[in-house]
């Protein structure tokens, strides 16, 4: 059985720790939700997006470094003219460095089973994840910028943030 969603992210281990889990994926919500027990986390160092490292890059591009134990599928699009993007919440998770654990695939999102993992998953030592107060959640400069452009109706492109 396909219980493993694996994921190749421009997201950092702190990050998805900050965010309890995986997200903006346009996956099946219920595909997820009703077949996927772990959530593996392979990061994406994408060269196109050399200097603007919006996700907090942690590990080596294709490299497997996070196991998260699903929890829940939750929306994350606010704007319902928007494809629809889910996050895939974490209720434990465990670190691992396992090096091209990314295929290539073109989808980011790719379904497997215990099976086909060159680890024990079961054997992972998994911690509960951490809280965090809304206070404690931060912001990237273009997610700010984002927030504040449509907040106020214009370009993200026309906002200034001044430090």
């Amino acid at each position: 059985m396909k219980n493993i969603a694996l994921t190749f992210t421009a997201r950092g281990f702190e990050r998805i720790l900050r965010e309890g889990g995986s997200g903006e994926w346009t996956a099946d919500p219920l595909r997820v939700s009703d077949n996927v027990k772990y959530v593996i986390c392979c990061q994406n160092t994408n060269p196109q997006r050399k200097g603007n490292d919006w996700g907090e890059v942690s590990h080596k591009h294709g490299q497997g470094f996070i196991v998260g134990k699903l929890s829940e599928v939750v929306l994350t699009t606010k704007d319902t003219s928007k494809k629809k993007r889910y996050r895939f919440m974490f209720s434990e998770y465990a670190e691992l460095e396992i090096d091209h654990m990314w295929r290539g695939d073109r989808f980011p999102v790719r379904y497997l089973s215990e099976n086909d993992l060159p680890f024990n998953i079961r054997a992972l030592d998994f911690k509960p994840m951490p809280k965090f107060e809304t206070s404690d959640q931060i912001f990237t400069l273009k997610e700010a910028k984002d927030a504040l452009a449509k907040a106020h109706g214009i370009k993200e492109s026309e906002v200034r943030i001044v430090l």
